[in-house]
């Protein structure tokens, strides 16, 4: 499902929910009943969709117990039950999918911060060329405001130069001859001239994009746990519900059991912390590779800053 109609299925069936509680307060229980039958479908219809692709995959999903324990709370008449299940379910995913999309919204700004063309010393002329095109060995020319395109070392020239995308310090450091740049960092104010000794996805700053990348490819635990555990529990539930039926030959008694059994508030708590986390950490300046990053920072109890300026905003009193 694409990202525009998700928001679309979950802003409509969201607001059909929001009707048919209207519509009880104003005790108009036939019209409730058919606003929540129709957020049910509305809401549900992606989720039995992907239980039918795991069925043929032959892999038990949570998707694949909520559809049944939704057809189950139709069929006994629990309608709002089955609309706030197929519901939440839809908004917990969608909550995963924009978990996703902050972390790649981070790593675009970190993409945009690279540098797309250098100077370059060629045959005593300057050249400017696309970064992808400079070799190991060229002489790199970069000035005030510049973004430093290669790994390498000062020739000539002195600069103070931003490296706060490399090593997080605010205060500019001052290059001088024989000291080392890196990709990614702007100078702030001088002039040097750099034999490129890395270049493209060689750089520091290009691995780090790549490990943000790899990060975000990486669930978190506590996702990967539901996984298994959707391959246990779906089958597991089933069964039990097949022993609640024959022991009490009471279809609604177990249906009732499928409904309970449906774990909405499970499925949804993992994309709900993990979006609210990764979201505050982007308004505030901190950019997190993903949601294994969250969760270990639950883990910590110490802290340890290293460096002048660290715990600023950078800005004088």
């Amino acid at each position: 499902m694409r990202k525009l109609e998700k928001i679309h299925i979950v802003l409509i069936s969201g607001a059909l929910l929001a009707i048919a509680f209207i519509l009880h307060f104003l005790g108009l229980e036939f019209w409730k009943d058919a606003a929540l039958i129709i957020t049910t479908a509305v809401a549900g219809y992606s989720i039995a969709k992907k239980a039918l692709q795991s069925l043929r995959m032959k892999a038990f999903s949570i998707e694949l117990l909520v559809t049944i324990a939704v057809a189950g709370a139709l069929i006994i008449g629990e309608y709002v039950e089955s609309a706030a299940v197929t519901f939440l379910f839809l908004f917990g995913a969608y909550l995963e999918a924009r978990t996703l999309e902050k972390t790649r919204s981070s790593l675009k700004t970190l993409i945009d911060m690279a540098p797309q063309k250098a100077t370059i010393l060629k045959n005593g002329e300057r050249v400017v060329v696309p970064v992808d095109d400079i070799n190991i060995g060229d002489r790199v020319i970069i000035q005030s405001g510049e973004n430093v395109a290669v790994d390498g070392t000062v020739i000539s020239g002195q600069a103070f130069i931003n490296e706060a995308t490399i090593t997080g310090e605010s205060v500019p450091a001052s290059k001088n001859e024989g000291d080392q740049v890196y990709s990614g960092t702007i100078i702030d104010h001088g002039y040097v001239e750099v034999t490129a000794e890395k270049v493209g996805d060689d750089t520091a700053f290009a691995k780090i994009i790549e490990l943000v990348e790899e990060a975000q490819e990486a669930k978190a635990k506590t996702q990967k746990f539901l996984e298994r555990f959707a391959n246990v529990y779906t089958p597991g539930i089933l069964v039990l519900s097949v022993i609640v039926f024959l022991i009490t030959r009471d279809i609604e008694m177990t249906l009732t059991f499928l409904v309970i059994a449906c774990p909405g508030a499970l499925v949804i708590s993992a994309p709900v912390s993990l979006v609210a986390g990764i979201g505050n950490g982007a308004r505030n300046g901190a950019l997190i590779k993903g949601g294994e990053v969250m969760e270990n920072l639950a883990k910590i109890d110490v802290l340890v800053f290293d460096k002048t300026g660290t715990l600023t905003k950078g800005k004088q009193k």
